[in-house]
């Protein structure tokens, strides 16, 4: 497959003698990356010509680090106002936590059922590395949209119910994107979509986990899915795993991973709110079984 051919570079170094990458990844678009830091390139189009990746051979882990930080950056910067500001997320409440949830099912779900396939793909195209990392991710994911329906059924819903019924937009985006990527010219891209939502699952902390549990009613325990999904569960290992296993890639496969990882960006930081109100929740939850706690403000 194309994602296993090599592409000559001539190596790039600092002034000071530092690695230095670039990809481009939009029209007006670029990052420059190396070892110590990461800078972003913004002009007109008409400014802006086309630029092949300028990746090292042999890459480097402070160089992919930072490279990625760039990809994550970039897409966050895509999605900014003309006046420089960005959508402020709405104040945290108990049913916009359990409206959650659903994405969490959805985006947890989606991950094995991909990887499966990526797996499939890759082994197909001879990139046996690449097969063996979809295998370790499907291993370290399977079952984790089940913690999600756990948390569901520990409020007393129907949790099966409640995922078919409520799928937010945001989760469809990324898994509309998840599956083009798996099926394109370039499947090892999966691992750049896999390393954003790893990386990101990074800002939920014991402390913002600690504000979410002081919204849910003593004695019920619900997040455990996202208590898994951050930093102090099993991401942070698998982030650092990510950049060793990038970088021991090849030029194509690092540049397919890189620019996925812009686009999986891109869509995480759109507004995808679709919270369909207060009512609506109350309503959903009380005909699923959480009546208990919502049919006196139905």
């Amino acid at each position: 497959m194309s994602g296993r051919s090599r592409s000559a570079c001539s190596p790039i170094q600092t002034a000071d003698g530092d690695l230095m990458e670039i990809v481009q990844f939009a029209a007006n678009l670029m990052a420059v990356a190396t070892d110590k830091g990461f800078r972003l390139r913004h002009s007109p189009v008409w400014q802006f010509p086309a630029v092949a990746p300028s990746l090292h051979q042999r890459g480097d882990v402070e160089v992919t680090r930072q490279m990625l930080a760039a990809a994550i950056y970039a897409g966050y910067r895509v999605n900014q106002k003309d006046d420089g500001s960005t959508e402020t997320p709405p104040e945290g409440s108990l049913l916009r936590y359990i409206y959650s949830l659903a994405n969490m099912y959805h985006t947890t779900h989606s991950t094995v059922l991909v990887q499966r396939r990526a797996e499939e793909r890759l082994r197909e195209g001879g990139h046996d590395l690449g097969a063996a990392r979809s295998r370790q991710v499907v291993e370290e994911e399977e079952g984790h949209d089940l913690l999600a329906l756990r948390d569901l059924a520990a409020f007393g819903v129907r949790a099966e119910e409640f995922v078919e019924r409520f799928q937010p937009k945001g989760a469809r985006a990324l898994a509309v994107l998840y599956q083009r990527i798996c099926e394109s010219e370039q499947p090892i891209g999966v691992f750049g979509y896999v390393y954003v939502l790893e990386r990101l699952a990074l800002f939920s902390t014991a402390e913002s986990i600690a504000e979410v549990e002081r919204l849910i009613p003593k004695g019920i325990k619900a997040t455990r899915c996202m208590r898994v999904h951050s930093s102090i569960g099993s991401d942070t290992q698998h982030v650092e795993e990510f950049f060793h296993f990038i970088a021991s890639l090849d030029v194509a496969d690092r540049a397919a991973i890189i620019r996925a990882a812009f686009d999986t960006s891109c869509i995480v930081h759109a507004d995808h709110d679709d919270y369909p109100g207060d009512a609506v929740m109350c309503q959903a939850l009380v005909e699923l079984g959480a009546d208990y706690l919502f049919s006196d403000r139905v």
